[in-house]
């Protein structure tokens, strides 16, 4: 069976703090390269506010994935990460093949991502939000 494109976006319950995260993080990393997946992009985005509570939790630290894989080394990482304590919940998505990577996003204090390549930069508009800026967009 073929490689796919995969993005998941995992939150983490934010008792782990930061250090417990990044290790969190290295075993998911070990885990998904164990089952044959090929990680292409690897975001902490840092601990957020979430829309709702989750599992009585207002905050999570978010990571988004991306990676190919076949569809039965998806299903046993997410196997995997069901059993996982810490993880609040985690949403896979299939990508389209064609589709750009994607866009870096800055953590909650504004900074762009820790081990992350950025090729946009981060702007503060007129009103103080912090927004991503394309360099093709021009404004």
């Amino acid at each position: 069976m073929p490689n796919r494109r995969y993005e998941t976006l995992i939150l983490i319950h934010p008792e782990q703090g930061e250090a417990g995260t990044k290790e969190l993080v290295v075993r998911i990393k070990q885990l998904a390269e164990n089952q044959g997946a090929v990680i292409s992009q690897l975001q902490d985005w840092g601990a957020r506010e979430l829309a709702y509570p989750v599992a009585r939790q207002r905050r999570a630290y978010h990571v988004l994935l991306e990676f190919r894989a076949t569809p039965q080394a998806l299903l046993e990482i997410e196997r995997n990460l069901k059993l996982m304590e810490p993880v609040l919940r985690y949403l896979s998505v299939r990508r389209a093949e064609n589709a750009p990577p994607a866009a870096v996003r800055p953590t909650a204090g504004g900074e762009a991502p820790r081990g992350v390549e950025a090729t946009d930069e981060v702007s503060a508009g007129d009103d103080g939000e912090v927004g991503l800026m394309n360099h093709e967009e021009g404004v």
